[in-house]
């Protein structure tokens, strides 16, 4: 079929176009979906730790569902637990290997998939490794014929050009770290967050954070790609070189931005075994602007930490000791020693009086 033919030349000279230039995923997603009888189509990465996908920002479905996908709906998604096994270069088609009869029945596909316009779904694996996977789908809109087999036989066809531009791409590599980014600073948060690399340079920041930056009167100024303190950059620039460790250990520090210290900000290392540090090449450090206001989850979320890590934090934070904590959580002393390391490894902390100083300064006690 010439016209199939033309197609598959095009497709696969847009898979390498990928290569080189980051850009071209868009419109590849755009092109591969109308060409094999799909209307809409999304990049998506899985962290290996928590089984947990993410719709990345290079998509073309309603940015409602990415984000209701993102936030709540992934934990219900059928497809997670038949593609994660699978060696990469696998198909998934939901139609025959879930059947429609299960379709219908699914939660997911009648509160999720088909309110938002989308019915059937066709997902391969593009690339794995110990951290992530990526996968990318194809879907079809509701009341849209399903694909014919012409078209099902060119994305097999296409296949294996996906598969080498993704193990090529570097952009794949960017919206990994992208999706982490998202997941680790946070949007829910009220605070504003920036994620800094070991030469200074501003990474990634919150929505808060730009809207900050963009105040005539804030104290904190972006500048040739840095975070600058207007009045007190020498001070910061300081913070900022004992998080990455440049003079020595690293080390978390604190920053007043006005007399009252109403407004304070915690710059600290990211612990190179979160999954963002393993990520990214090199020391992280994370700002974060706390005004007046409890912020311990932040510090919880942060440092990934447990929820009976997080209860022994703030019974130690009211001045119990870890014999009294181990009473009072019904636990051995045992487990709580355990846990106080994994909160000092976690935050970075060595004894225990900076630890319980680190969460004081959190809450604004």
């Amino acid at each position: 079929m010439p016209h199939m033919d033309e197609l598959y030349d095009s497709l696969v000279n847009l898979c390498y176009e990928c290569v080189l230039d980051p850009g071209a995923w868009r419109p590849l997603l755009d092109h591969l979906a109308a060409a094999t009888g799909h209307q809409m189509g999304a990049l998506l990465f899985l962290d290996q730790r928590d089984q947990r996908p993410r719709v990345t920002s290079i998509h073309s479905c309603d940015p409602a569902s990415v984000e209701a996908y993102n936030a709540y709906y992934h934990q219900f998604d059928p497809a997670k637990e038949m593609l994660v096994p699978r060696a990469v270069g696998s198909w998934y088609h939901d139609l025959e290997e879930l059947g429609s009869r299960r379709i219908q029945r699914d939660l997911y596909y009648q509160e999720f998939h088909i309110p938002f316009g989308m019915h059937n779904i066709s997902c391969i694996k593009l690339h794995e490794t110990a951290a992530s996977g990526t996968y990318l789908s194809l879907l079809t809109a509701v009341g849209a014929t399903l694909p014919e087999m012409p078209q099902r036989d060119l994305l097999a066809r296409l296949s294996p050009h996906l598969l080498r531009a993704a193990r090529m791409s570097d952009r794949l590599q960017e919206l990994e770290l992208e999706v982490a980014h998202r997941d680790l600073l946070l949007e829910r948060h009220p605070a504003p967050v920036w994620l800094l690399n070991g030469e200074g340079r501003v990474l990634y920041g919150n929505r808060q954070a730009e809207q900050r930056l963009g105040q005539p009167q804030f104290a904190l100024q972006g500048r040739q790609g840095r975070l600058h303190g207007k009045a007190l950059d020498g001070r910061l620039q300081a913070l900022i070189r004992q998080a990455v460790g440049r003079d020595g250990k690293r080390r978390a520090g604190w920053l007043d931005l006005d007399s009252e210290a109403q407004s304070q900000l915690l710059v600290t290392p990211l612990p190179e075994d979160l999954a963002l540090a393993a990520r990214h090449r090199g020391p992280l450090v994370l700002v974060a602007l706390l005004e007046n206001q409890p912020a311990s989850q932040l510090l919880a979320d942060l440092f990934q930490l447990t929820p009976a890590e997080r209860r022994l934090a703030d019974l130690l934070v009211r001045g119990l000791t870890p014999e009294a904590c181990a009473a009072r959580l019904n636990v051995s002393i045992n487990t709580v020693r355990t846990q106080l390391r994994a909160l000092f490894r976690k935050t970075e902390t060595e004894r225990q009086a900076e630890l319980v100083h680190l969460f004081t300064r959190l809450q604004g006690l």
